[in-house]
């Protein structure tokens, strides 16, 4: 699943998934490469008035201003399938092989959620996620004040999948905040 939610404040208001890096949307070469890995794609946070891209759905907040969770339990309510793979839709370089990595490493001991780790740094907006964790952020959704992935995160079963830092995978896991960090990725 993939989130495109959010205000794009440090970006003018624009759609960080609409943005455009090497003559593609961020949105559109995310589901390129999405598509002949999993047998659904959802997007949360898209908006009503735009079609999402071919071989994709769209799931509704149900819980609209609490930010990501919002959309993952959008995701995990809506969802076909046990599991999701959860990204940023500002994330124009993730890759193949390390999706295929992290659900082979996932498959070995399975968890509420599978996140990245470099370091001391997990990238949450890459992460797998069991829906029978569900109940749990629901829970969470109604009564946090300020939810935060991370925080949930504590609450359930998280394991971490630790990464040597490397340029590529801190490119795989650079999201699009600001101009200056299109500028960079460009």
């Amino acid at each position: 699943m993939v989130l495109t939610g959010g205000r794009g404040s440090r970006m003018g208001g624009i759609n960080k998934a609409l943005i455009g890096v090497g003559g593609i949307t961020i949105i559109d070469r995310t589901a390129n490469l999405l598509r002949p890995l999993f047998s659904e794609i959802i997007i949360a946070g898209w908006p009503a008035d735009l079609k999402p891209p071919e071989g994709t759905r769209t799931a509704e907040d149900n819980y609209p201003g609490k930010g990501p969770l919002a959309g993952i339990e959008a995701a995990m309510k809506s969802s076909a399938t046990p599991l999701i793979f959860v990204f940023g839709g500002d994330m124009p370089s993730l890759s193949a092989d390390l999706i295929t990595i992290q659900i082979d490493k996932f498959a070995d001991k399975p968890a509420d959620v599978f996140v990245p780790r470099i370091g001391d740094l997990i990238e949450p907006l890459h992460s797998i996620m069991n829906c029978s964790a569900h109940p749990s952020l629901e829970d969470y959704l109604r009564t946090a004040r300020k939810p935060a992935v991370r925080d949930w995160f504590r609450l359930v079963n998280a394991r971490y999948f630790d990464l040597p830092e490397t340029d590529e995978y801190l490119r795989v896991f650079t999201n699009i905040n600001t101009p200056d960090d299109l500028i960079r990725m460009c």
